[in-house]
Parts: structure tokens; sequence; C-alpha cells
């Protein structure tokens, strides 16, 4: 048996060269969407400016979300800002057995000469990132700073500001140059604290006692202190990025969202090649049949030469997954899709499982689409003609079907979702009836056959009539070409187009409902009087503080974010109803003041929460505060937010300052009022939005460039499995040159043949686009994004088109250019 398939597969090495190509493709995507998923898990960050501690303990990053009795749940979400540690845990920490020091550790936004940004820590934390004083003193009291001589020498006089509040220090010293640095104050322990607001410290350092086992005493730490997290190793750089565990959930959600359609594709790829070839062996198989194969032996057969191309494709993949894993996240990386500073993993699990699920599916694949080689008969040895009929069996029309009515209910499940959500299952959506049009594809072609039949007579033309009867007799496999270019469509489509809906409609809510047209920002923050002064210009119609963040209401029950915390944004009292579109129904902004919060009124209604009621909210570092509601207002439906005075806000933050004001008036007014202050930048009507929006669709372009991986995927795809058709149809082609049809004619006959094929599948792939682009249409109710969506489908139309055409036109040049009579003694 193994000499038979040895030769089988040196003998059709071309045609077998489709699965390798997909094999490999297919690994090396498989890969790298491991690689990804690994780098969530590990979420390797080595530290820079703590890397002297072996073990740093943060705040739990994940916020554990809560159910309607108010009992936590399975279910986890990252905080929107940094997650900061109890005054206390430091001493409890000193405590535990085995560690000689806790040392807490602040990260504050320093605006520094020239509105430079700085971080500024305590002294008592600068040898955890190597910094020594090369000259004065350390820090002895709340007006002496140690800085980088880049910054100031020793001695001089330096201000500095945090949150807009600028003071003078005094240089007692500065420290030695390092790599790592890229701006860095140190203050004494006091004026830390000071300026931290709330004493909370960022993280902890420990450092271990001599002869400590490291493991031992990170558990210790973790047992003894509560709602933490111990981080050793590479993962300690989540401590200096707060957005590092942020990037869990999401790094890993890609990669299994990418790894997920690759082996759908996969598996519709190599099914309907290999299906594809088993057809165009049909009188080998039957000659089989007649020298006493059994029908086992034959499908055992081809599954095995399949496997032996299939597994070498795959261990070529691995070779080439390595490096597209690297440049794939390379992409990601500059995309903003994933921090500055966490680093890929790919260890030997992602390319263990590429090749596992990659030879799984090659195996499964090979013996669905190897059946009809069981049912070769001997007698089909002796037709002249190698046409051999196709009839789908029962399993395969209910598999389709049932999968089809799963596509369907997933469309309609979207078209009821909230904007924010509409890609959780539109998704699934496209993927079930891509996999449904690979099952029915034999079925659809037909259909388009008889359509074209029809339209061909109407025409009159005798090559569309002849190409309609040659499609009719090998619909069967025509059909893999047809679910390809469907598979082509209806993934990129269906996925980009709704990405591009949402992406819309995300960017227009983000400046709906915001009235102002002039934005100041301070990256180390704004104190009251530069708010005054902006106030104050000529032309100024209103100005407020402005902070974005986000959190959960706890108490009552809000069913409407179970998944994702709300938007906060953080406005002035007396500024807010300037700035900003919103109806006030009840109540009034002007008292959002100390503990407050105003409230969308659909959310209050659902709530039961009315003006002068309190609601339980946990802010974005963690903390939580008991809030009256002061006012209800109308918003946007789908794209709600909170509103909280911007002071309250800025305190929970990662900055902990208030980044921005926004103003009513003139920007050139505004500009010349701040002009003395040193790191303020005004921007326009653009600035406005573009700050508004930052952020907004990084994950969408992250996932339409996963798809588009797919899509091009796909496309070889097409590629492949056209060549491999006509290629085989060699005999029949010379056939038709003997009969006395030109090559001009019998490549007209082979181009109408490939254009209804392939429209049938371009109509099945809309089709199954449909299911995820008219129920987002419905869901996302902002967002002009016709010509987006156009654009999308335009554009993979072009890609079928210029893979097809020139394929088309190079395999019929190829098939054609033989003499007619050597092809047939050849394949005779």
């Amino acid at each position: 048996m193994w000499a038979l398939v040895i030769a089988g597969v040196r003998r059709r090495l071309a045609a077998l060269s489709a699965i390798f190509v997909a094999a490999m493709i297919g690994a090396g995507l498989v890969v790298t969407a491991g690689s990804m998923f690994e780098t969530g898990i590990r979420l390797a960050a080595p530290p820079q400016r703590l890397d002297a501690a072996p073990i740093i303990v943060i705040g739990d990053p994940s916020y554990t979300m809560l159910n309607s009795a108010g009992k936590e749940t399975t279910d986890h979400r990252p905080f929107p800002e940094r997650h900061r540690l109890d005054p206390q845990t430091a001493g409890k920490i000193g405590q535990i057995d085995g560690v000689a020091a806790s040392v807490p550790v602040f990260m504050l936004s320093i605006g520094g000469p020239r509105g430079a940004l700085l971080t500024g820590q305590s002294w008592a934390s600068a040898s955890l990132g190597g910094f020594e004083l090369a000259e004065g003193a350390k820090p002895s009291n709340a007006d002496d700073v140690v800085v980088s001589p880049r910054i100031a020498a020793a001695g001089q006089q330096i201000t500095l500001s945090h949150n807009g509040v600028p003071r003078t220090y005094h240089v007692s010293g500065t420290v030695r140059p390092t790599a790592k640095d890229t701006g860095t104050v140190f203050f004494a322990e006091g004026e830390t604290i000071r300026l931290s607001g709330d004493q909370r410290p960022d993280a902890v350092a420990v450092i271990p006692a001599p002869g400590s086992d490291l493991g031992t005493v990170a558990d210790r730490v973790d047992d003894a202190v509560g709602d933490v997290r111990v981080l050793t190793g590479d993962q300690r750089g989540a401590a200096e990025n707060p957005a590092v565990p942020g990037a869990r959930t999401s790094t890993i959600v890609m990669g299994a969202v990418f790894g997920g359609i690759v082996l759908v594709v996969l598996t519709i790829v190599v099914s309907s090649v290999i299906g594809l070839s088993v057809r165009q062996r049909s009188r080998e198989m039957s000659l089989l049949r007649a020298v006493g194969a059994t029908g086992r032996q034959v499908r055992r057969l081809v599954v095995r030469e399949t496997m032996i191309v299939g597994i070498a494709g795959t261990l070529a993949g691995l070779i080439l997954g390595t490096p597209l894993a690297h440049v794939f996240f390379a992409i990601v990386r500059g995309s903003e899709a994933v921090p500055d500073g966490l680093e890929l993993r790919l260890g030997p699990i992602p390319l263990a499982v590429a090749a596992a699920a990659t030879t799984f599916v090659l195996w499964l694949a090979s013996r669905g689409a190897a059946r009809p080689a069981r049912r070769a008969r001997a007698i089909d040895a002796l037709r002249d003609a190698d046409v051999p009929r196709y009839r789908m069996g029962p399993l395969r029309w209910v598999l389709g079907i049932f999968v089809a009515l799963g596509s369907i209910a997933l469309g309609i499940i979207t078209s009821m979702m909230s904007p924010a959500l509409v890609t959780a299952t539109s998704g699934p959506a496209v993927l079930a009836g891509s996999i449904a049009v690979a099952l029915l594809a034999p079925a659809i072609l037909r259909l388009g056959i008889r359509v074209s039949g029809i339209l061909g007579r109407m025409s009159g033309d005798s090559l569309s009539s002849l190409a309609v009867l040659n499609a009719r007799a090998r619909a069967g496999q025509l059909a893999t070409i047809a679910a390809c270019a469907a598979l082509v469509i209806g993934i990129g489509a269906g996925n980009l187009a709704p990405q591009v809906m949402q992406s819309a409609g995300d960017r227009e809510a983000a400046v709906a409902n915001l009235r102002a047209d002039v934005v100041v920002d301070a990256p180390a923050g704004i104190d009251p009087s530069t708010l005054q002064k902006v106030r104050s210009a000529d032309g100024v119609k209103a100005a407020s503080a402005f902070v974005t963040s986000g959190g959960w209401i706890e108490r009552p029950y809000d069913s409407t974010h179970r998944d994702r915390p709300w938007t906060v944004h953080g406005v002035s009292h007396d500024g807010a109803a300037g700035i900003l579109e919103n109806k006030v129904v009840t109540g009034a902004f002007e008292a959002l003041t100390g503990d407050s919060i105003a409230l969308p009124q659909v959310t209050a209604e659902s709530m039961k929460v009315a003006v002068g009621d309190s609601v339980l909210f946990r802010f974005g570092d963690g903390e939580a505060r008991e809030l009256r509601v002061v006012a209800l207002y109308e918003d946007l439906p789908g794209y709600e937010t909170l509103l909280m005075p911007a002071g309250l806000v800025a305190q929970h933050t990662t900055s902990r300052a208030t980044p921005q004001v926004l103003a009513v008036g003139d920007r050139d007014a505004v500009a010349d009022a701040v002009a003395d202050i040193p790191g303020l930048t005004v921007g326009d009507r653009d600035a406005v939005e573009e700050g508004a929006q930052r952020g907004v669709g990084v994950q969408a372009v992250i996932n339409s460039m996963l798809v588009l991986v797919a899509i091009a995927y796909a496309a070889i795809a097409v590629m492949n499995t056209l060549v491999v058709s006509v290629l085989g149809r060699r005999r029949e082609f010379a056939l038709l040159r003997i009969a006395g049809a030109t090559r001009d004619q019998a490549r007209g006959v082979l181009s109408r043949e490939t254009l209804i094929v392939t429209v049938t599948g371009v109509l099945a792939g809309l089709a199954v686009s449909a299911a995820a682009i008219l129920p987002t249409a419905a869901a996302v109710t902002l967002g002009s994004a016709t010509f987006g969506v156009l654009g999308v489908v335009l554009a993979l139309l072009a890609v079928v088109a210029l893979l097809v055409v020139p394929v088309t036109y190079w395999v019929a040049r190829r098939v054609l250019a033989q003499d007619s009579l050597t092809t047939l003694t050849a394949n005779g």
C-alpha cells in the first residue's frame, strides 16, 4: 500500500501541491494565532524602573463582575485605570516571614521644564531602577528633589507641576543617567505621599530576605494580602504600565478568533481541494476497484497521499510561523492594539497545537472528502467520458441547512445587540454561513448554472450554451471553486463591513454630544486657575474641565453593562451645560459637585433610580463610592455615558490629573490667554474630535487585519483550486480541439464556465455577508458608513477578479498550448 501511495504522490505532485500550500499557510497562521494566545497568558513585560525588585505587588487588575444578587461571578474584565493598593499594604507585606523590605512605589505625572512630561517617584524607590546618586544629596524635605542632570543641575531651582499646580523645588542632587530613564524626578517620601492625594501606592516592591525561596515568599504575600496580584520574572513590567495586564483579554481573544477563522478556512479549502482531486481521479479509482482493491483500501490510499503532502506542508508552516508571528506582532504593536513593553512569547505549545490542529483538520477533511473514492465502481473504468455524476448525500443536505439556519438565527440576534457588541455575534454568523455554503456548494452552483442557462439562451451565444452544459456536467468539481470564491467574499465582507459600520458609529457617538470647539491639552494636568483663564478669554461662552475614564454601577444592579465598563466623562458643574449637547430631563448639571453623578434617563429608568437616590459606583482604579444622582439627561441610544465632577474622576485615573479643558469660543483668544503656561496645547474642533475619538476603532483595525490575512489565505485557495481544476481537464479540451474548436473558442468556453462558477460563488458570499451586514446596520444607528461598506465589497470583488482572470488566462494558455493528439496519448 505504501509503495502505491508514494508512487501516487510522485505522479500527482503538481496537483497535490495545492494541499501542501494550504497546509503550510494554515499551520503558519495557526502558529501566529497561538503566539498571540501565549502572549496574552504570559504577559511578559520586563521591568525598567523596578528591575531590582524580585517581587512586585500591584492591585488586582481584573474586576469581577457581579450578578443581580450582588454576588461575584466568574466573569472578569480589566480595570480601565491602574488599580492602586491600600496605604497599609506595604506595612502588611513587610511583616511577612521571608521579606527583608517592602517599598511603596508611586508613579506620578509631573510637568517639568518647558512642558516636559516626567515621572515622579519617591527617593526610596530609586535604587529599584538602578538609579544612583551622582552629585549632591538625597531629598530630605518637601522642597528637595533629585533629577537627571539633563533636566537640571544640583543646586538649581526648578519649577514642577502636578495636576497643573506649579511649585518651585530645590535640586538637592542628580542621579547617574541610565538607558532606562525616560525622565524621572525623585521626591522626599512625605512630598510623594502628598502629591498622590490619597496615599495609595501604585505598587509595592518586595525584597526577599537572603536565602529565602522566591516562589515561597511570593505565595506567602499572595495569601496574606487580598485583592492583589503578585508579579515575578518578566511579568513585573505590568507594575509600570497598567495597560499590560489589561491586554490579556484582547490578545487572547485576538488569538482565539484568528485561529478559529484560519481553521475554518483551512477545513473548507482542504476539503474542497481533496474532493476535487478525488472526482478528477474517478477513473483511476474505478480501475483500482477493477483490479481487486476494496473501497476502504481506495479511501485509505487517498487519505495517506493527502496526509504525506499535508504533514510536509504543516512542517514547513511551523518554520514559516515563527517569523510570521513576529512580523504580525510588530504590526499589532505599531497599531497601539497592545501596549509598549509587552513582548511576544512563542514557546513549544503554540507550535505543538498548530501541528496537531492542522494535522487533525487535514485528516478529518481528507477522510470526509475521500468518501466518494470508497463508492467507486469497477464498471466506471470502462466509461470513455471522465465526468462522474455527483449527488449530495442526505447528511450533507441536513448539515448544510442546519448550519444555514444557525447563521440566520445569529444574524437576528445581532440586530438586537447593542452597537458595542454586534461583532460578538456577526462574526460567528459569517463563519456559520461560510460553512453552510461550503456544504451546499454543489446545489448552489446548480442553481447558478440553471439561471446562466436561461440567460445564455436569451443571448443566443453558442459558446455560453456549451459552457453551461460543461458546468452542469462538472458541477460537483466546479463547486469547489465557487465555495472558495464565496469564502473570500463572505468572510471578507461579512467581517470587514460590520467593523466599518461599528467604527463609524463609535466615532460619531464620541463627538455627537460635544458642543465644544476648542480644547486645551495638558498631559501633566490642568489646575483651576488655568480653567479660569480660559473662561475669561474673549469670545469664550463656556468652558469645562474634561476627564475620561470608566467603571461599573454595582448597586442597584445594572443589566446594561454586564460585559464592559461604562464610559465616564468628568466635567465642571458650572461649564458642563455649555460644552455638552445633552438635554437635561430632571435635575441640573450645576449640581455635579462632590460625590455625585448624572445618569442617562433610560439607564435610570431601567434601574428604577431617580434624582436624589444613590448608586454604588466602582471606579476604574478599583475604589467604590456611594454617589448621589443629581441629574437625568437624554443620550444617544446604545452609546450612553455617565457624567461626574471632573475632580472626582481625575482622582481615580492612572495619572491622577485633569488632562483637558473644553471650551466654546475662539481658539486664538484661548491660546493667547494661556500662552504663559508651559506644556499646554490649544486645538480647534478637529482637535476636539481627534481627542474624543482617540483609541476608538483600534481593535476594529486589528480585527480587520486578522480578517485580511484570512482573506488572503482563501484567495490563494481560489487560485490553487482553479489551477488544479483546469489542469485536470487537459484531455477534455484536447477532444474539444479535435472536434473542430479553435483555441480561442476553447478558451472562450473555459472563460464562460469560470465566469458562471465565480459569479455564483460571489453571490453566495454576498448572501453570507448579508447575515452580518444587514443586522449590524439595524443595530448601529449612528455613522455614515455606506461608502465604506460599498468600498469593502468592491475591493473584495476586485480581489476575486484579479485572481480569477489572470489565472484563467494563464492556465487556459498552458492547457491549450500542447498538441491535442499528444495530450490524448499522454492522458489516455
